[in-house]
């Protein structure tokens, strides 16, 4: 029985190794790719230099979509933060008759084909004079991501407790002081995952802004095919390199967000795992 358990503990090790290799070795690729010094992107290099990170330094082009892509990106998750907790709000705490029809459409932008999606805010925002700029950007966008936040926030609505609710209401509390001091704190954790997910999935989106932006206002996805075009060197595995950075410090302030809120990182297992391994 011990043998047992110790072969299937093994294996587990030897298969939770080989995933990490396999989610491991592109990103590797790709750093060795970046510091290649061939005029192409190859791999193995056949030497190393850093002049292609110099040369990201002067495609000045890339840093105006990058601002553009975080801009868009904000944009879009705030409004949909906002939006999203709102209908989640009214639909499980103050169901209505169609209510489930309701959250069945806000759901919907998840399984639509994006570049149909695209098609439809083009002759949408066309329509209302406004395509071309970051902003009709934002609305498409804030529709897309809309059904994380819909799902992650009325599932924790689904799951908090009445009885701090109703307390206050019996203590003369209105509907609006019992959101922000009672329901909107514990809704924190969802906020924050459905947040940080709206944000990866539109800040590489590229099907709406592909169709809906100006060549003035084009975010970085869009910067990087265009350059792909003219260009095969490994400046795009460079670019590729600093989001693999800037994902790993938006993972360390999220991070620090979790443990600046008590009781957040126990729901990970951090400090809960910690107090075990002590006691």
């Amino acid at each position: 029985m011990v043998k047992s358990k110790r072969f299937t503990k093994l294996l587990l090790y030897i298969f939770a190794g080989a995933v990490a290799v396999y989610l491991l070795l592109p990103l590797l690729m790709i750093l060795l790719t970046s510091v290649g010094s061939g005029s192409a992107s190859k791999f193995p290099p056949e030497g190393l230099t850093l002049k292609w990170y110099a040369n990201l330094g002067e495609q000045t082009q890339f840093l105006v979509a990058f601002k553009n892509s975080l801009i868009a990106s904000t944009g879009a998750v705030l409004l949909a933060l906002i939006t999203g907790t709102l209908a989640a709000l009214a639909i499980v705490h103050y169901p209505f008759p169609g209510a489930g029809i309701m959250r069945a459409f806000f759901v919907s932008p998840m399984v639509m084909p994006k570049i149909t999606l695209g098609i439809a805010y083009l002759i949408l925002f066309s329509k209302m004079h406004i395509a071309g700029g970051l902003f009709a950007l934002i609305l498409g966008e804030a529709v897309i991501v809309l059904p994380f936040v819909l799902t992650l926030v009325g599932s924790a609505l689904a799951n908090l407790q009445s009885a701090h609710r109703e307390a206050a209401a019996d203590l003369g509390a209105g509907p609006l002081r019992i959101f922000f001091t009672i329901t909107l704190p514990q809704l924190r954790l969802s906020l924050l995952l459905s947040g940080s997910i709206a944000f990866v999935f539109t800040f590489d989106q590229v099907e709406a802004a592909l169709l809906l932006l100006r060549q003035d206002s084009y975010t970085l996805p869009i910067q990087l095919f265009l350059y792909m075009e003219k260009w095969q060197d490994p400046t795009i595995a460079v670019v590729s390199v600093v989001l693999i950075a800037f994902a790993l410090a938006l993972f360390m302030i999220i991070k620090l967000v979790l443990r600046s809120v008590p009781g957040l990182e126990s729901l990970f297992g951090g400090r809960k795992n910690k107090r075990r391994s002590e006691s």
